[in-house]
């Protein structure tokens, strides 16, 4: 019973895990292909942003992207390849691979809402 239990629960955080770091990737995907507004979406408070800051939010990641294709050719690849979990915050690493074939390691803050889990 008890090793049922313990299955259970490890099956349970295996699939939260899972959706936590589909969820990071699933957002810089967005920004890789220009769905700006799609990226601002994925942020945990962006339903209560005004217009005008969603707007703003959407030139600066804008901006950002267009910072990322000058240095390296924009982004190639995504990956996760880390992640703590401590309740409903979370911290996701992803290796981004970008088209000069350089690479870094970028944290994402995440945070659960609802059954969802968003970037903060």
């Amino acid at each position: 019973m008890m090793l049922a239990i313990m299955m259970a629960v490890i099956a349970s955080c295996s699939t939260d895990r899972e959706r936590l770091r589909r969820a990071a990737e699933k957002s810089y995907e967005y920004l890789q292909k220009g769905k700006y507004e799609k990226f601002v979406g994925e942020i945990a408070y962006a339903d209560s942003m005004s217009d005008d800051y969603r707007a703003q939010m959407i030139d600066l990641v804008h901006e950002y992207a267009a910072a990322l294709q000058e240095r390296h050719g924009g982004l190639t690849d995504i990956t996760a390849v880390g992640d703590t979990i401590v309740g409903d915050q979370a911290h996701v690493y992803l290796q981004v691979t970008f088209a000069d074939s350089t690479s870094e390691e970028v944290g994402v803050p995440m945070v659960r809402v609802g059954k969802q889990w968003k970037m903060q």
